[in-house]
């Protein structure tokens, strides 16, 4: 641990995906409680921008946009959108260097990322070694290994070391989210829009933007929300992102009880938050909401196949992770090349089961645990 330095302008670089942002809170709140007088600046994806909103931890925000395809004249032209890139691009290096950054956190892994803050003039640039940037970081960090082979490390502890380095000291590893005055009235309209709230509800969120990897299958969803009814006495809600709708509507159409389907209004993130934090409970895949459900205290029940649970898991989660057993995960891959025995293994009566164990040790003041075959 380093000598913690003084600094009057410092620059956060988020994460990349929803989960990655939500665990990194910890470090955020961890530097605001180390730099108090120091002018923070997070620099963010735009559509990440609503998962923040509300936090105490930040004097400003500055938001990378989505590049899209320029058309003229209803033609897309392709090239359009690599001037585009290059003009948002620079754009992005002249306003961070009249910021005049002391320094900065990087918490992606992604040359990008360094070079950004390079070209930009801030003083010191910390993140981890990885993807031939070194060069451009002036504290890089080494990541663990074990056998030459990276060490599966909770994310939420892989982004504080980032803190520590500079002679920060941690207050909380507690995952954090703060929902906003206006962020609650959305979230009423649509409460009164679609009519939930009269009985407990779950929450489905059957999507992830990582890949087709981490997801269920419609007719699995569709009989766990059957089950579910015939259990509870509650509504069933399904949240998708964008792309997904097209999962959601199916998982409607296949369930014989009824579903209540928000895909007609996309829920922006900001709002999200409101509604996992009113849920009795949330069922998903490996995903961001999942953190949603952590930060917010909210049990959940988490459908994971591809993906280490040592990158994620954490005493604080109130719910148990369904994990199957098979000889060929975690693979981390995006898309399954043979028959995703992973997912395919994970029965909805399993997930009901673990959903009514779930409320019981909830309602009992019991820790749950993980489930795997």
């Amino acid at each position: 641990m380093g000598q913690i330095i003084k600094a009057e302008k410092i620059l956060v670089r988020a994460p990349n995906w929803v989960g990655d942002v939500v665990m990194a809170t910890p470090s955020f709140r961890c530097i605001r409680e180390n730099f108090r007088d120091a002018h923070i600046t997070l620099l963010i994806k735009a559509n990440l921008q609503g998962i923040i909103k509300g936090s105490p931890w930040f004097d400003e925000f500055i938001t990378i946009e989505p590049v899209q395809r320029k058309k003229t004249y209803g033609i897309t032209i392709p090239f359009l959108k690599y001037i585009t890139r290059i003009t948002n691009f620079l754009s992005l290096i002249y306003r961070l260097r009249k910021g005049k950054y002391e320094f900065c956190f990087l918490f992606p892994n992604s040359f990008s990322s360094a070079l950004i803050a390079w070209l930009s003039g801030i003083k010191r640039r910390i993140g981890y070694k990885r993807d031939a940037r070194s060069i451009l970081l002036t504290d890089s960090l080494e990541r663990k290994h074990d056998n030459g082979k990276f060490r599966p490390t909770y994310m939420v502890d892989y982004y504080l070391c980032l803190c520590t380095h500079v002679g920060c000291q941690i207050g909380s590893k507690e995952l954090e989210l703060f929902v906003s005055k206006a962020s609650e009235e959305t979230a009423n309209h649509l409460f009164g829009k679609y009519h939930i709230g009269k009985r407990p509800f779950v929450l489905i969120n059957p999507g992830a933007s990582y890949g087709s990897s981490k997801c269920w299958y419609a007719n699995k969803f569709a009989k766990t929300a059957d089950l579910l009814k015939e259990k509870i006495d509650c509504d069933i809600v399904l949240v998708c992102g964008p792309g997904e709708t097209k999962l959601t509507d199916e998982i409607e159409q296949l369930t014989e009880k009824g579903v209540i389907n928000l895909s007609l209004d996309l829920i922006p993130l900001d709002v999200l938050k409101a509604f996992v934090k009113r849920c009795l409970l949330l069922i998903t895949v490996d995903s961001g909401p999942r953190h949603f459900a952590v930060a917010l205290r909210r049990p959940v029940v988490v459908l994971m196949g591809p993906t280490d649970p040592r990158y994620t898991e954490t005493e604080s989660e109130i719910g148990d992770v369904i994990r199957e057993e098979v000889d060929c995960s975690p693979c981390h891959l995006k898309t399954c090349p043979t028959d995703h025995r992973c997912m395919t293994e994970i029965s909805p009566e399993k997930v009901v089961d673990t959903c009514m164990r779930v409320l019981e040790n909830r309602d009992a003041g019991v820790k749950c645990s993980q489930v795997s075959s």
